[in-house]
């Protein structure tokens, strides 16, 4: 399976994830798919620099800790905000980098495999728009709040003649606007986008996959539901036996996508519980300073476009998240109404028993909980993306 080449399977979801690839592979997310684009030694080159340089702009903001004396109010809280966040947010890749065999073969299952046995076009295309929709938007909002931040250290030099300032690091001093100094700044700036932009590749990653795992899922419905019309022909009183037979092996094809589909759930979670976990912690403790950010640093255009622009972009991201993970487990509780709709009743006899029989321990394989978590305890869902949010305002409160 390893081998195969595009063509070799005829479906629009293997299409879209393989552009899709382009986009990961670029930034550093490489050898996730069945097909390697951008093996080039100086792709290759370019993604250890990169790598090199984001490791230092982590640990040079670290350094900033001991060495900035004269930061403003906002710049201090936004060096806390980055000091804690940005380790956080590069494990996204790492984690995924580390289980990148696991997710090739996650990818095969859900996009190759499964799609091969049955496909419905319609929720295929459904799957695709929201893919597209959430990625573009993900990538969107991350976008325009780096692009804030750029905006506000852009006006701070036009105005006070002060240094292009966004990330904080160890070095240049916050008050030094020599040509080097301002040079760094600039390069900091571009290393914080391509930190960024890894995050947004596995984070899309994430997004994407819990989104074809719901889709999945109505895919296993619409399957069950069409074993009905195996009864719907012309002549099917002289030919029940055989539409019976039918009937049976494609009810056992359907056990086992559903028992592919739980097993695609199951490697979601242990590839992707680095980013579900990270993200919690890092919607809690950012949307906290940056609340007291908002409500203590100078009421200025380029202050609270930044903020503001962060905070929407915290709540979106982790919302997009947590609510197509969500999506799942709604998805999944459907399977066993899905079964039983599927046309059993009109067996006779001794295939009836066996049917039956079958359909009662598949059904209740289907109703166990199906959820992802994060830390291993937290459910990734609607409500516990509200209590989330609930609870960083409550944090907010205690300390205001």
């Amino acid at each position: 399976m390893s081998g195969l080449k595009l063509n070799d399977v005829q479906n629009d979801t293997l299409k879209f994830f393989y552009k899709l690839n382009k986009f990961w592979s670029i930034v550093g997310l490489t050898d996730l798919w069945i097909v390697d684009v951008y093996k080039n030694k100086i792709i290759k080159y370019y993604h250890r620099m990169t790598t090199a340089c984001i490791l230092t702009l982590i640990l040079f903001e670290f350094g900033a800790l001991n060495t900035q004396s004269h930061l403003t109010e906002k710049q201090s809280n936004d060096l806390i905000v980055f000091v804690f966040t940005h380790p956080i947010i590069f494990t996204y890749y790492i984690g995924l980098k580390y289980y990148k065999n696991k997710v090739k073969k996650l990818f095969i299952m859900l996009y190759v495999t499964l799609k091969i046995v049955y496909n419905n076009p319609q929720t295929e295309r459904r799957m695709i728009r929201s893919a597209t929709f959430y990625s573009t938007a993900y990538v969107f909002f991350i976008s325009f709040s780096l692009i804030s931040y750029g905006f506000d250290g852009l006006l701070q030099v036009i105005r006070s003649g002060g240094s292009f300032t966004t990330v904080i690091t160890a070095w240049p001093d916050i008050e030094d606007n020599s040509l080097i100094a301002n040079l760094i700044r600039v390069l900091n700036y571009l290393v914080w986008w391509a930190l960024m932009a890894r995050v947004s590749a596995a984070s899309t990653l994430t997004i994407i996959t819990s989104v074809a795992i719901s889709h999945q899922y109505r895919n296993l419905q619409k399957y069950f539901h069409s074993l009905n019309d195996l009864f719907e022909t012309d002549d099917v009183q002289t030919k029940h036996e055989e539409v019976e037979s039918k009937y049976v092996e494609a009810l056992k094809v359907g056990i086992k996508l559903h028992s592919d589909t739980m097993w695609c759930t199951r490697q979601c979670q242990v590839v992707c519980s680095v980013v579900y976990s990270g993200q919690i912690l890092i919607t809690i403790y950012a949307l906290c300073l940056l609340m007291l950010q908002m409500v203590g640093s100078e009421r200025t255009l380029g202050n609270v476009l930044a903020i503001a622009s962060t905070m929407l972009a915290v709540l979106i991201c982790t919302g997009m998240m947590m609510l197509n993970a969500g999506d799942i487990t709604v998805e999944a509780a459907l399977i066993p109404n899905a079964m039983y709709s599927s046309g059993w009743h009109n067996c006779r006899g001794a295939t009836s028993a066996k049917v039956r029989r079958l359909l009662v321990l598949a059904m209740m394989q289907g109703q166990k909980f199906t959820v992802l978590r994060s830390f291993g305890v937290v459910e990734i869902s609607y409500q516990s993306y509200l209590s989330i949010v609930k609870s960083s305002y409550s944090g907010f409160s205690l300390l205001y």
